[in-house]
C-alpha cells in the first residue's frame, strides 16, 4: 500500500478523462552521506504543492503518488531500511505504484506523467509498464538521474537495485511519447547528463536546463509548470 492524494473534477461522460499523475521524489534528505533518514516521508513536499497548483490551474484530475514507505502513519505499512535506500527502485515498488495508478485512473484516460528526482525514474518505469491501458500525452521529469547507476558510480555511491528498467524504457521508446528532462544549472545533486540507459534503449529525451535553479527548486519552477500544462 502506498499513500495517494486524489484531486478530481467531473468530466463529460463518453469523453476520455484527463489526468496528471505526479510521482514523489526519494523523500527526506539523508542525515549524512552515510546515514539515511529514519522516515523517508518528504518534508514540505514540492511535488504535492505542484499537484495542487496543477489542479487549481487546469481544473483537471490530479493523482499524487507517494513512494513506498513514505507517510507510514497514513498507510500502516511496515518497511525495511533498504526499501527506501538501496532497493528504492526495485520492481516490487514499481508494482506498488502501478497498482495505485490502476485503482485511481480509469482505462483510456489521457495522462501526463511527472516525476521529480528518483520519482522520475519510477515515472519512466511506470510509463513503460502501462502499455495501452491509457494514452500518455507526455512525461516530464526534473532533476532525474535517468541512468541511476551511472549517477551512483560518478558520485562514489553503491549501486542501486534497478530491475527490468531497460525493458521498460524500450517499451516506452516504442510508443514515441514525448519525454522532457529538466535540470537546474545550480543543481549539484543531479546535474544534466546520466542518460546512458536511455540511449541504449533508443528512448529520445528532450533536455532543458533551467537558469538559476537548484535541485529543490525544479518542482517549484514556473517553467516546469508551463511545460506540464502546455497542451
Amino acid at each position: 500500500m502506498i499513500h495517494t492524494e486524489q484531486l478530481t473534477v467531473e468530466t463529460n461522460k463518453g469523453s476520455p478523462a484527463r489526468w496528471f499523475v505526479l510521482v514523489e521524489g526519494d523523500g527526506a534528505a539523508w542525515l549524512t552521506s552515510t546515514r539515511p533518514p529514519i522516515d523517508p516521508t518528504p518534508k514540505n513536499s514540492a511535488v504535492l504543492e505542484l499537484a495542487k497548483t496543477i489542479h487549481q490551474r487546469s481544473k483537471t484530475n490530479v493523482l499524487y503518488l507517494a513512494r513506498p514507505c513514505q507517510y507510514p502513519k497514513k498507510t500502516g505499512i511496515k518497511c525495511r531500511l533498504k526499501d527506501w535506500t538501496t532497493e528504492r527502485f526495485a520492481e516490487r515498488h514499481v508494482d506498488a505504484l502501478l497498482g495505485a495508478f490502476a485503482r485511481e485512473v480509469p482505462p483510456g484516460s489521457q495522462v501526463t506523467l511527472f516525476g521529480h528526482s528518483g520519482g522520475g525514474v519510477m515515472a519512466l518505469q511506470l510509463a513503460g509498464r502501462l502499455g495501452d491501458k491509457v494514452a500518455i500525452r507526455k512525461i516530464v521529469i526534473t532533476g532525474t538521474p535517468v541512468d541511476v547507476n551511472e549517477w551512483t558510480r560518478a558520485n562514489g555511491f553503491s549501486d542501486l537495485t534497478v530491475e527490468n528498467y531497460l525493458d521498460s524504457l524500450r517499451a516506452l521508446a516504442a510508443r514515441t511519447v514525448p519525454v522532457f528532462a529538466l535540470f537546474g544549472d545550480l543543481d549539484s545533486v543531479v546535474p544534466e547528463g546520466f542518460m546512458g540507459v536511455a540511449t541504449e534503449a533508443g528512448l529520445s529525451i528532450q533536455t532543458r536546463v533551467l537558469a538559476n535553479t537548484s535541485h529543490g527548486q525544479l518542482a517549484r519552477s514556473e517553467s516546469t509548470l508551463e511545460i506540464l500544462l502546455d497542451p
